[in-house]
């Protein structure tokens, strides 16, 4: 209809027409808001967050989940991400302002983490427990840890995984309360999680769909908020999950190409059919009623009349395949944050700075993740943990309860990383260190030491070697060892000068 009123007003006036035309297209202020022929079929809808990804959540989870498994290039990313991130484990500095405490706090602790002591199903430390729950969050886009209290065991404390699976999905509303449920989620007015409703599951893989109702303070729910109304988390592949899958099915055929291409077939056309058979050769078939077509490595094949073959050694070969992957591996590695080195774990062409910046900008990836490791999982079992102590004699503060988030001070130390030229960064490091640019703590926090027990370290090796009899360079300063060096030198170039001295003498 308003394209046949144009047409009207441009017969009766094309000035007129002229001058709508011109207005009509300095109102559009965006090119990314057109739409013309060529995006016509692109017009996403803005709604509620939950409402969109709830129905394409469990897919997105079965897709990247079959990528772990299945696809070397997602491996390598969340085997890279899980690797740095965690590495060994992050843990606890006490910082109670009592280096005797801290000590047993931290021993304490450690006791804890061994696997009978802190995981409910005693099969995994919390060290593992940590890589668990963070390959779950990348993989699945969420996971559950439910803290749960045992009187059985030296420790109250045990921690349980819960998949996201288990959160019920239909339960609409609380039934003692009336709050609202979505996707498993007991909300109030403000959308702040008030209980999770789980699903049970028998040991034999059997749901129950009888949900218990969990109280949110018991529970830790690691996912990552992109939206404000958003309640639950989609999978950190679901951004490159198409890219990983389409590569993997473009290696799969270049590798059935690169095998055809190494089976040298013969095939013969007889007049007859193959000699010494009954029949066509054309109707063996499988089980399932299909035509047999297969080829292997030195092959003769007799074709039945009036068939042929247009080609039997195709020529093409995994070569063509490289700079494609190329591509793909650093693209997908970008949605990731990660880059294509640590991707592709290809370091053929890489520079010692461009395998610097590489680096560095993926520790500017791991960094916020280990922050939120360390705020979001350790912490909050690291306070439950040492009230339980408390409660259970295991730790002696009598002034815990006016006291108690002094108590629970503490400083999470994070697995550090290697350096790709230990000259240069050491030689940086000393600088940094002797100008009060960088304090012990924070060097030894970026390598995963705790600095307390390195200076310990450091006292007993020097007690060691000094009642031993040794006198070991590292553990004299610099300033001295240069003066050392400096007054040897010049005892030396006496005894030289005297002995040029008595050398004349004699000749003369």
């Amino acid at each position: 209809m308003i394209k046949i009123i144009e047409k009207a007003i441009a017969a009766i006036s094309p000035q007129w027409a002229c001058e709508r035309a011109f207005y009509a297209e300095n109102l559009r202020a965006y090119e990314a808001g057109e739409v013309n022929r060529f995006n016509d079929g692109w017009l996403p809808v803005n709604t509620d967050t939950e409402n969109t990804d709830k129905t394409q959540r469990d897919l997105i989870k079965a897709r990247a989940r079959y990528l772990e498994d299945n696809s070397d290039i997602a491996g390598a990313a969340i085997g890279g991400i899980v690797r740095n991130v965690v590495g060994t484990g992050i843990k606890p500095q006490a910082r109670t302002g009592n280096d005797e405490l801290n000590k047993q706090i931290e021993n304490l602790w450690q006791e804890w983490t061994r696997a009978d002591n802190c995981d409910v199903t005693g099969q995994q430390t919390f060290e593992e427990l940590q890589a668990l729950l963070l390959r779950r969050k990348i993989v699945d886009g969420e996971i559950l840890i439910k803290k749960t209290v045992s009187k059985k065991g030296k420790f109250p404390l045990k921690l349980q995984v819960i998949k996201s699976d288990l959160l019920s999905q239909y339960m609409i509303t609380a039934p003692k309360t009336g709050n609202v449920i979505r996707s498993g989620v007991e909300l109030d007015d403000h959308l702040k999680p008030l209980a999770y409703w789980i699903d049970k599951k028998s040991p034999d893989g059997f749901i129950q769909y009888d949900p218990d109702r969990i109280p949110a303070r018991e529970i830790i729910h690691l996912w990552t908020r992109k939206q404000p109304d958003q309640i639950r988390g989609i999978s950190d592949l679901a951004p490159i999950i198409k890219r990983l899958k389409d590569t993997q099915d473009y290696l799969d055929a270049e590798t059935i190409a690169a095998r055809i291409a190494a089976c040298f077939s013969v095939f013969i056309t007889t007049s007859t059919g193959t000699p010494g058979t009954v029949g066509r050769i054309g109707n063996n078939r499988d089980p399932e009623g299909k035509k047999l077509q297969s080829i292997r490595p030195g092959m003769i094949k007799y074709l039945a009349p009036g068939e042929e073959v247009q080609t039997a050694n195709p020529s093409r070969g995994m070569a063509n395949a490289r700079d494609y992957i190329s591509i793909q591996e650093r693209l997908a590695g970008a949605g990731l944050g990660l880059s294509y080195e640590l991707m592709s774990r290809d370091f053929n062409k890489a520079s010692f700075s461009s395998a610097r910046q590489g680096m560095l900008e993926d520790r500017k990836t791991f960094e916020p993740m280990q922050n939120y490791l360390a705020a979001h999982l350790c912490a909050p079992i690291y306070r439950e943990w040492m009230d339980l102590c408390v409660m259970a004699g295991l730790l002696n503060i009598p002034d815990y309860a006016q006291n108690r988030e002094k108590y629970q001070q503490c400083e999470w130390v994070t697995p550090g990383w290697a350096w790709i030229d230990p000259s240069k960064e050491v030689q940086a490091d000393i600088s940094a260190l002797q100008n009060a640019g960088k304090t012990l703590s924070q060097w030894c926090a970026e390598r995963g030491y705790d600095w307390r027990e390195q200076l310990e370290q450091m006292a007993l090796e020097k007690q060691t070697a000094e009642s031993m009899g040794l006198k070991l360079a590292i553990h004299t300063p610099i300033t001295v060892q240069a003066a050392q060096s400096n007054h040897v030198d010049n005892e030396n170039d006496d005894d030289g000068g005297k002995e040029n001295d008595n050398e004349a003498e004699e000749q003369e």
